[in-house]
Order: C-alpha cells, then sequence, then structure tokens
C-alpha cells in the first residue's frame, strides 16, 4: 500500500470529490460527502483478487456453505408475483449456483441463466456461462436479473449499472443486494478500530470489497436511470452462519459470533441492517 494518500478522488457512484477517509492495512478508504459512498483507491491494493476457486473454497467458506434460504424465498416471490408463464432469468456473480438450484426446484417453468468467473457446469434446466456480464455470449434480455453481493466487488458501477438495465427487458425486475456501510455491524467496527481493535473494519474493508454502499449511495447509483422504478428498499433477511469470522481459537470465534448476534439484533431494531435489498423495474421511458 502507498505511503502517499491522494488528497481526493472521484466518487465511483456520483463523480464528486471525496476525501481520504481511513489508511487500513491493505488499502486505502475514500468517502463522499455528497452520496456518503465509501470506497477502495484501487492503486494502494499491491495483490488484487482473482476469485480463484479458493475465493469460494476457502475465504468465503461460511458463506457459500450456508446459502440464504429466507433471501432465495423472496426473490422467489418476486419473480412469482410477475405472473408470467416462463420467466427468464439470469443470475449475476452465481457463485457456485445455489439460487437458481433453488429457483428450479422450486418451479421447472423458469429459464436460469448465471454467469461467475466460477466454472460451474451446465446442468438440466439451468445454463452457466463463465466470465461477467460484459460477456459477448450475453446478447439476450431477461425478465428478472438477480445480483446478490456482487456490486461492492466492481469497480467502475456505473457501467455495472447500465449494464444491468441493458440486460433486463421492459417491465422486468432488477434485484440487487449488497452489504450496508451505515449497519450497526460496520458503525461498530468503525468505532472499535478507533480503540485499536482492528480486526473486524480490517475483514469489512478488506481489498475484494472495493465499494461499501450506504442506503443513500445505492439508491443513487441507480435513480439517475429514467428507465428504473424503485419497487423496494429493505432489510436482507439476516443469515449469522454465513458470516466468515476471523481465523483464531473457537474462545474467540465464539466471542465474536455472540457479538454479531447482539449486532444483527440491535440492527434490526434501528432498521440498520448489515444487508440491503433493492428492487427495481424497468419501465418504458415516457420521458
Amino acid at each position: 500500500m502507498s505511503d502517499n494518500i491522494i488528497s481526493s478522488l472521484k466518487c465511483p457512484v456520483c463523480n464528486r470529490k471525496s476525501e481520504p477517509y481511513k489508511k487500513l492495512q491493505e488499502v486505502d478508504l475514500y468517502r463522499c460527502n455528497n452520496c456518503s459512498h465509501c470506497f477502495t483507491d484501487i492503486d494502494t491494493i499491491i495483490n488484487n483478487e482473482t476469485y480463484s476457486n479458493d475465493y469460494f473454497e476457502e475465504k468465503h467458506k461460511n458463506w457459500f456453505d450456508n446459502p440464504n434460504i429466507r433471501l432465495f424465498e423472496y426473490i422467489y416471490k418476486k419473480i412469482n408475483a410477475l405472473g408470467l408463464d416462463n420467466p427468464t432469468v439470469l443470475d449475476v456473480g452465481c457463485g457456485n449456483g445455489d439460487l437458481l438450484r433453488y429457483l428450479s426446484n422450486k418451479s421447472g417453468k423458469m429459464q436460469l441463466n448465471g454467469v461467475d468467473y466460477h466454472e460451474n457446469q451446465s446442468e438440466e434446466g439451468i445454463n452457466f456461462i463463465c466470465g461477467d456480464i460484459f460477456n459477448p455470449k450475453l446478447f439476450d434480455q431477461y425478465d428478472v436479473i438477480i445480483n446478490l453481493a456482487v456490486v461492492e466487488h466492481i469497480w467502475d458501477v456505473q457501467s455495472y449499472a447500465n449494464r444491468l438495465v441493458e440486460l433486463c427487458k421492459n417491465d422486468g425486475l432488477i434485484i440487487t443486494m449488497t452489504m450496508n456501510d451505515t449497519s450497526a455491524v460496520y458503525s461498530v467496527a468503525r468505532v472499535m478500530h478507533l480503540f485499536g481493535i482492528k480486526t473486524p473494519m480490517e475483514r469489512l474493508y478488506e481489498k475484494h470489497h472495493l465499494n461499501h454502499f450506504s442506503w443513500k449511495s445505492l439508491e443513487h447509483l441507480f435513480e439517475s436511470n429514467p428507465m428504473l422504478n424503485f419497487l423496494e428498499h429493505d432489510r436482507t433477511p439476516d443469515n449469522i452462519d454465513a458470516v466468515d469470522l476471523p481465523a483464531a481459537n473457537l474462545l474467540i470465534k465464539k466471542f465474536y459470533k455472540l457479538s454479531l448476534v447482539f449486532l444483527f439484533l440491535f440492527g434490526r431494531l434501528l432498521n440498520k441492517p448489515l444487508f440491503q435489498t433493492l428492487v427495481m423495474k424497468k419501465v418504458i421511458n415516457q420521458g
């Protein structure tokens, strides 16, 4: 990481001037005063994340071993509410395909597609593409575009958001889930860092998360597009078993988990959840 902090950077969400916020072990962070977005100076990352198989099998083992079934059910209901006989679905950053398999088991009438750097073998009822959404193989439009815990990994989030809209059919849905930088968990981690307990904040802001969306900045990313109507912006169902805790002895891990249980409950009471889900509908521009 560079010893020299740049005096200001352009916010990747709103293009406004952003000031240095925090210098961590792996990255330098900046925060935008306009949309409250927090992001990494990518030039300070020494070894960029490559998303090799160990990312799925080791670094985020809990996440992939404990899929959020309540979130999957929420998404299934949103797709059903469209009232389509054979909706086409694209899961962007589909990981190992758990959501698509869940949808396939719930309904045999969906045309299911997933794209990810993780190589999955296509199976009955599910088409997997290895790559990203700018892959030329993705030229169709879909009734539902889903992206769960993906947008925080993207640097050029404006191009990414525009591509989601481009891939979505008129009257289709875009469902975006990401972490919430204004959550109780993030807030407590930042306070702990001030008192020298650095691990929670270092993990939340580690190098593979380039963008940390507040409630406000996630909406700001999409609200300028005249083809989108916001339908819901709400708390994502909690799944504490999916949280990857720091490597430590059993006692410390139990302490972290109990602390998270408390913070998840506290976040619910204050409406400051760890994860947020934004549901949008693409409409024909009547402008």
